[in-house]
C-alpha cells in the first residue's frame, strides 16, 4: 500500500480517464458557505507527466470544478459528528464523459443533489438534478444509465442518460437492530450485471438487540451512532429489485467494489462510534482538543472477498476513515481516507495529530 496523493480535502470519489490520470472529487472543508466563492468542494484531473510518480510538476494538477458545495452535519444536521459532505462520487465514461455526484445538502427551501456531467476535457456539458443524495454512482454494463444509492430516502435508482429519467428499484429494508439501512457507496459486479451496495445503517435505538455493544447503564433508549457488525453488503438485481446478503457482519460499511474476476472489495469506515461533539462547535479552532469527533480515527480497513469462496483478507487496516474505493482498469485499487474537518486535532496511533485527505493505492493483492 502507498500514499498516492496527500494534503487533499476530503477526497472521495476517484475516476481512471483513457490517459490513466486520477479524477479526484473533493467535499472540501465542510464550512457550509453561502457565497459560491467561498465553497471549498472540487474535482481536479492528476496526472504524472514526467513519470516520477508525483502530480507535483507544473501542469499534473488541473482543476476541473471548483467551489461545489461542502457542509459538515454536525452543525447543519445536529448528528454531532464530523462528517463533510459534497463531491461524492466520480465515473469515467468509456467515450470520455465524467459524471460526478455532488451532495449539497437539504435547507429551508429544499435539497441540492446534482449529477454533473463533463466532457473529456473538462467542460460541463450539463446538471442533472435529483430529488436525493447520490452517495454512491456505478454505470449500467451498457452505459447508457448510472445506478445512484441515495441515503435519504434509503433506495438504490437507476438515472437514464439519455434524458435524465429515474427509475425506482428498491427500498432497502431496517437492519438488524431496527436502525434504517442507509445506502452507502455501490458497485457493478462486471461479471453478473448486479448492484453491490453497502448499507453503512443509521442510528439505532439503545433497547434490545442494538444494546449488545454497550454497557446496561447506556441501554436506556438513548440514539447510538451505529451498532457494530450490523453493517453488510448486498446483491441488488437491477431489472428485479431483489436484494439478497452479500456480506454480513460488517461496520459502518462505507463502500463496495468488485474486480473483473468478480472479487469483492469492502470498506469499513470506523469499528466504532465515539466521542460526538457538542452542538454548535467550531471544528476550526486551533486549540480544539484531539477528539475522535463521532467514529475511532485510524480503524478503518479494506477486505477483499474472493469470489472462489475463499477466506477473506484483509488487505489494509488502521485507516483514517477511509470513504471510497474504485477499481482501476489494471486491477489496483485506490481508496480515500481522511474524512472529517481537514487539519483537525485527533487522536492518532502515535498521539495527537491532525486530518489529512489521502488517496491510498494497494496492488499486489492476488
Amino acid at each position: 500500500m502507498e500514499v498516492v496523493i496527500t494534503d487533499l480535502e476530503n477526497p472521495r470519489g476517484v475516476g481512471i480517464d483513457r490517459e490513466g490520470a486520477l479524477l479526484i472529487a473533493e467535499a472540501g472543508y465542510g464550512e457550509d458557505a453561502e457565497a459560491p466563492i467561498l465553497r471549498t468542494g472540487r474535482l481536479t484531473r492528476f496526472l504524472d507527466l514526467n513519470g516520477d510518480g508525483d502530480f507535483l510538476d507544473p501542469g499534473e494538477a488541473e482543476r476541473w470544478l471548483d467551489n461545489l458545495y461542502s457542509f459538515n452535519s454536525v452543525n447543519k444536521y445536529e448528528t454531532g459528528r464530523d462528517e463533510v459532505s459534497g463531491a461524492t462520487d466520480v465515473l469515467v465514461h468509456e467515450d470520455g464523459r465524467v459524471l460526478l455526484s455532488l451532495d449539497g445538502g437539504i435547507d429551508q427551501s429544499g435539497g441540492t443533489f446534482i449529477l454533473f456531467e463533463l466532457d473529456g476535457d473538462g467542460t460541463l456539458l450539463r446538471e442533472i438534478d435529483q430529488n436525493s443524495n447520490m452517495t454512491g454512482i456505478g454505470f449500467a454494463p451498457d452505459q447508457r444509465s448510472v445506478y445512484a444509492t441515495q441515503s435519504t430516502h434509503n433506495s438504490l435508482i437507476e438515472i437514464g442518460l439519455e434524458n435524465g429519467d429515474v427509475r425506482h428499484i428498491v427500498t432497502f429494508e431496517d437492519l438488524y437492530s431496527g436502525q434504517q439501512a442507509v445506502p452507502a457507496g455501490l458497485g457493478v459486479d462486471p461479471t453478473t450485471g448486479d448492484v453491490l451496495v453497502a448499507l453503512f445503517s443509521g442510528v439505532a435505538k439503545a433497547e434490545g438487540e442494538a444494546c449488545r455493544f454497550v454497557p446496561e447503564a447506556m441501554c436506556d433508549g438513548r440514539y447510538l451512532p451505529l451498532i457494530p457488525t450490523d453493517a453488510k453488503v448486498v446483491r441488488v438485481d437491477p431489472a428485479t429489485g431483489s436484494v439478497t446478503d452479500e456480506v454480513t457482519g460488517l461496520t459502518a460499511a462505507v463502500d463496495v467494489a468488485a474486480d473483473s474476476e468478480g472479487n469483492v472489495f469492502t470498506v469499513e469506515m470506523a469499528a466504532d462510534h465515539a466521542q460526538l461533539f457538542h452542538l454548535g462547535v467550531d471544528l476550526f479552532l486551533a486549540d480544539l482538543p484531539a477528539l475522535h469527533g463521532g467514529y475511532i480515527r485510524f480503524s478503518g480497513r479494506v477486505t477483499m472477498y474472493p469470489a472462489s469462496g475463499g477466506d477473506p483478507r484483509v488487505l489494509a487496516e488502521g485507516l483514517d476513515q477511509p470513504t471510497n474505493i474504485t477499481v482501476a482498469p489494471d486491477g489496483a485499487l485506490y481508496v480515500s481516507t481522511g474524512q472529517g474537518t481537514p487539519g483537525r486535532p485527533i487522536p492518532g496511533p502515535q498521539g495527537r495529530t491532525e486530518i489529512v485527505g489521502e488517496v491510498l493505492r494497494i496492488t499486489g493483492y492476488k
